[in-house]
């Protein structure tokens, strides 16, 4: 930002010395020129005394001197008006100090009316701006919907807004409230169990439903398939997972980033198979779930790439513990969960870690093998944050009473984290 300031005054600095040099030239003629009347009337008088002293000594008769008088003065007066006319032709102070002044105004007023301000603001500073705006424009929104609730097209923007913005219970009430629409419609359930997981940290019951209805529904749909090879996946299916991820791959645009992404998923969930071929449920089966064999060898070629790259994975890895002052609200087989997040990311966890109570206090690794989407892990991330929660309730979506704690920002590859479960959700 600082540097776009200077930039700005240095060219208004060019400017003014391109728009200011006539006056100041003029400025330095006007003062030469002040002094000409009197040097012409000096000069005239000069001549008029060599006319008088030609005349007296007969040189000059007194015919050709009244002639050569005549000549003189008409010369004086055409002098004169030539040294009023440059004195008239100057800028004058006052211009300059107007133009000086007006110029830079005009140029902040122009630019503030036809540029973008805001640009020149620090990133996190924008960002703030996009999102108070994002959430005013939700917010007209919601009072819109509450007027006039038959409206499943506005039900459906105002969950796709309170998703951007990680409101993640407001989009979900906003999804529920689509109506009819929402079960006839694949690409909506897909978005829905997109939320759910981004919600609880990873798959549930309710998620892979919506995921199941909506490959019923549209088996070519792009992120159902990608929601379901994530699905499959993670829940250990992975022979299933690389054939769902194979049927999204021809639809995608050969060498993009979400290609490679694919692709990189399908290498992954074929090493974990063995390449094994997969069982699929005899819907799928029918909807033509048999992946092309040139997909096949695609993915199979990406193996060793893969294998690489999680050879030289880095690992996150500590120490979890319980506060004692909070041992008496922990059963001995409530659920911990220990999990790691892209600091700058989704909410999805790169990797996770599963454990019970009793086991506290725990040492944990969590590296690229306890990834949840194969595309996601932890050695792809700047930063990562590790957290753990004790569910009283035993599944992956946070509640009320739960027992949590987490790490600050790390780097991937750190060791020796302590990390101290203090806090119970509201």
């Amino acid at each position: 930002m600082t540097s776009f300031y200077l930039a700005v005054a240095a060219l208004v600095v060019v400017a003014l010395a391109i728009l200011l040099r006539p006056w100041w030239l003029a400025s330095r003629r006007v003062a030469s020129v002040d002094s000409l009347p009197a040097l012409n009337v000096a000069i005239h008088r000069d001549r008029l005394g060599e006319l008088e002293r030609d005349r007296a000594s007969g040189v000059l008769s007194s015919a050709d001197f009244a002639e050569a008088r005549e000549e003189l003065e008409r010369q004086l007066i055409d002098d004169t008006a030539a040294t009023e006319v440059a004195v008239a032709s100057g800028f004058g102070r006052g211009n300059a100090i107007a133009i000086a002044i007006l110029v830079p105004l005009m140029a902040v007023g122009l630019y503030a009316l036809l540029g973008s301000p805001a640009a020149v603001l620090p990133g996190d500073m924008q960002a703030q701006r996009a999102t108070a705006g994002m959430e005013e424009l939700t917010a007209k929104l919601a009072k819109k919907l509450e007027h006039s609730p038959d409206n499943p097209e506005g039900w459906v923007m105002l969950a796709r807004s309170y998703k951007s913005l990680g409101r993640w219970d407001d989009a979900e009430r906003a999804f529920n409230r689509v109506g009819p629409e929402l079960n006839r419609n694949a690409e909506l359930l897909a978005e829905l169990a997109e939320l759910l997981v981004q919600k609880n940290n990873g798959f549930d019951e309710r998620s892979r439903q919506l995921v199941q209805q909506a490959l019923r529904l549209e088996p070519a749909n792009m992120l159902a398939l990608f929601m379901g090879g994530g699905e499959a996946f993670a829940s250990g299916r992975h022979a299933e997972a690389a054939a769902l991820w194979q049927r999204l791959l021809p639809q995608l645009e050969p060498g993009s980033e979400d290609a490679q992404m694919v692709e990189a998923n399908i290498a992954k969930a074929l090493e974990r198979s063995g390449g094994a071929r997969p069982k699929l449920p005899r819907s799928d089966m029918l909807a033509g779930a048999a992946a092309p064999q040139d997909e096949v060898h695609r993915a199979a070629a990406g193996k060793d790439k893969t294998s690489a790259a999680k050879a030289t994975g880095k690992s996150v890895s500590g120490r979890v513990e319980l506060s004692p002052a909070l041992k008496a609200k922990v059963n001995p087989d409530d659920v911990v969960f220990i999990f790691a997040r892209a600091v700058d990311g989704p909410r999805m966890p790169l990797a996770a870690q599963r454990a019970r109570a009793a086991d506290l206090p725990l040492d944990f690794v969590l590296d690229d093998s306890q990834a949840v989407m194969p595309s996601a892990i932890i050695s792809s991330a700047e930063q990562v944050r590790v957290e753990v929660r004790i569910s009283k309730s035993g599944q992956a979506t946070p509640g009320s009473g739960d027992l949590t704690g987490k790490s600050g920002a790390v780097k991937p590859g750190v060791k020796g984290l302590r990390i101290v479960i203090d806090q119970v959700n509201p």
